[in-house]
């Protein structure tokens, strides 16, 4: 998963754009995904929204 790539919430069904991708560190499991939400799905947040997400809970559609 790459900035720029297009992914889908596994859970809402958002779609939205990677704006931030942070590598996992030794002292933690996971890495997190910053993404700017397009469309509203099932979720709270809107499109325009931005939400940090565990790269695990994301599907990619498109890459950059």
């Amino acid at each position: 998963m790459q900035v720029g790539d297009i992914v889908k919430h596994f859970l809402t069904e958002q779609l939205g754009i990677v704006m931030t991708v942070v590598v996992a560190k030794p002292r933690r499991s996971i890495g997190s995904v910053h993404v700017l939400w397009t469309t509203k799905g099932e979720s709270l947040f809107g499109p325009g929204n931005k939400e940090w997400c565990s790269p695990e809970s994301l599907t990619v559609l498109t890459t950059a």
